[in-house]
């Protein structure tokens, strides 16, 4: 066996000796009924069992923020307490419902958004009729510290369909938009969890870290944060 395949399995299971993992969890829609004009059913959370998933986890968990996590997964030696994270990607309207209970609960959460589609006039492709987001005035509305914004494309595109120069414009344009907002924070959330070496070159160069969604536990900080589905 190549010499660092056997060091790179030594130093995953040293990993699980010294470090419990943070789970980062993502999911999109919740609201109080199914609708499938507006979303799609492996998108959607009713509010009754969102709200009852998240008082689950808070028995197992010490809910932190997406920075505090990943300061933490570069930087602590040994780290003995189970931590959670809570994110969102796309921004329907409907998360507006339930931010008031998150904040009561004092869970922060990081909502990665499309910044196209805040000014409620541009349609998202694959939905019809197109789904409410959240609009640039109730981001306004936003106060609470709990709350922060990342990036999730311009658009609703594959990252690694896009050429180098037109992820890089995506990029771009996202922090252009929402670095405007007091809450935002320069974390980029892959749209499919799909990327490839050249959008990670580029986010490294803008000093802006990625978000995946691969399913995995995350020990320490590599090249981007994972995140699993919260079902």
């Amino acid at each position: 066996m190549h010499c660092s395949v056997i060091t790179r399995k030594l130093n995953n299971r040293l990993d699980r000796i010294r470090f419990k993992p943070i789970n980062v969890f993502v999911f999109h829609a919740v609201s109080d009924s199914f609708d499938p004009e507006l979303n799609k059913k492996i998108d959607w959370l009713s509010t009754d069992y969102f709200k009852q998933k998240i008082k689950t986890l808070q028995d197992r968990y010490t809910f932190i923020s997406l920075e505090e996590a990943h300061t933490k997964l570069e930087k602590d030696l040994v780290r003995s307490k189970k931590y959670a994270v809570l994110t969102c990607d796309d921004g329907f309207e409907s998360i507006l419902d339930i931010l008031p209970f998150l904040i009561e609960q004092n869970i922060p959460i990081t909502l990665f958004l499309n910044p196209l589609y805040l000014d409620g006039i541009h349609i998202r492709n694959g939905y019809a009729p197109h789904p409410k987001y959240i609009t640039n005035e109730q981001l306004d509305g936003i106060k609470s510290p709990l709350v922060t914004i990342g990036m999730h494309g311009f658009e609703h595109l594959d990252a690694t369909r896009q050429t180098k120069e037109e992820f890089e414009s995506s990029v771009t344009k996202c922090v252009a938009q929402l670095s405007k907002y007091p809450n935002y924070i320069p974390y980029f959330a892959y749209t499919w969890g799909r990327f490839n070496s050249d959008t990670q070159q580029i986010l490294k160069k803008e000093m802006i870290t990625p978000v995946l969604c691969d399913g995995q536990l995350n020990y320490h900080y590599r090249n981007g944060i994972s995140r699993m589905m919260l079902e």
